[in-house]
């Protein structure tokens, strides 16, 4: 929608996501944990999600054996049956809470399956990505010390080397280099945001590029001009003093040029003598009119 921030717009991607069991349990596992209290074991029944298509998650859990209905920013969850013992997703939410990657999710093939599908739910509970236009940052603010842990981990499997710092009431995760940021966002799934951070970190580059040549630029122009301007007041008062009379054709001709074409670099005053000399020869001749001037 008009005026959306960038993570808010990873999020309503990642919600438009679908997977199937088990990838789908992994993936509802992180987005509990990420919702749950320091001390808690059990599975929350309550999510609170700010962004636009999160009741298209009532789908997903109503695959895993509960209703769900998304109200004022919050998903409510109850389970269908409560005759049964726990569920797999009540089992496995247990398990991450504990610090521990289900049994059921052992990557063997390495893919990294559950630790990408798991690190979809953290940012959908409690991530966020800022602004690429701005800097480069994701950051997510877990309240489970063992979830965090286990956040840590799967990042860390994931290749991306996340900081871990304890706030008041919640750890925060984050890293800030540009290629981690955006292999996370292909890792959770979500292309389009990867193509529009890209587009905006080739645009940044290309503008510093342009900002450093131009920088360079202005810097030699300006070193140009006031060497010119030194080497025409020694000239000049070179030409003024009876050594000037003495002077050979050349270094006549030579300091005639460059009084009368002051911003002209060597190479074109070199071009402008009869018959035009190389850049070297150009500068020999002005090193000797500076040596003579330098003597008075």
């Amino acid at each position: 929608m008009e005026g959306e921030s960038f993570s808010s717009s990873v999020g309503n991607e990642v919600c438009q996501l679908r997977a199937k069991s088990p990838s789908r349990r992994y993936f509802l596992a992180g987005l509990l944990c990420s919702q749950a209290l320091a001390d808690q074991k059990d599975m929350p029944l309550k999510i609170r999600l700010h962004i636009d298509n999160a009741g298209k998650l009532e789908s997903f859990f109503d695959e895993e054996g509960y209703s769900a209905s998304f109200e004022n920013q919050t998903l409510m969850l109850k389970r269908k049956r409560s005759d049964v013992g726990t569920t797999l997703l009540e089992d496995m939410t247990c398990a991450c809470l504990s610090g521990t990657i289900p049994e059921e999710a052992a990557d063997d093939d390495g893919t990294h399956r559950f630790e990408r599908y798991f690190m979809r739910g953290i940012f959908l509970g409690c991530g966020y990505i800022s602004d690429p236009v701005k800097t480069y940052r994701a950051e997510f603010h877990v309240s489970n010390g063992a979830c965090a842990i286990l956040t840590v981990q799967a990042l860390h499997s994931l290749g991306i080397n996340a900081s871990l710092t304890s706030r008041d009431n919640y750890a925060q995760i984050y890293f800030k280099a540009g290629d981690s940021v955006s292999d996370f966002l292909g890792y959770i799934g979500a292309v389009k945001a990867v193509l529009e951070f890209e587009n905006i970190r080739a645009a940044k580059e290309l503008n510093r590029q342009v900002s450093r040549t131009f920088n360079c630029d202005v810097g030699n122009s300006r070193r140009q001009s006031e060497a010119g301007a030194s080497r025409n007041e020694l000239i000049e008062k070179l030409m003024k003093s009876p050594l000037a009379s003495n002077l050979t054709p050349e270094l006549k001709e030579a300091a005639k040029a460059n009084l009368e074409n002051p911003g002209a670099s060597i190479a074109e005053l070199g071009a402008m003598m009869d018959p035009p000399i190389s850049k070297s020869g150009m500068s020999h001749r002005l090193s000797k009119l500076l040596e003579l001037a330098e003597g008075l």
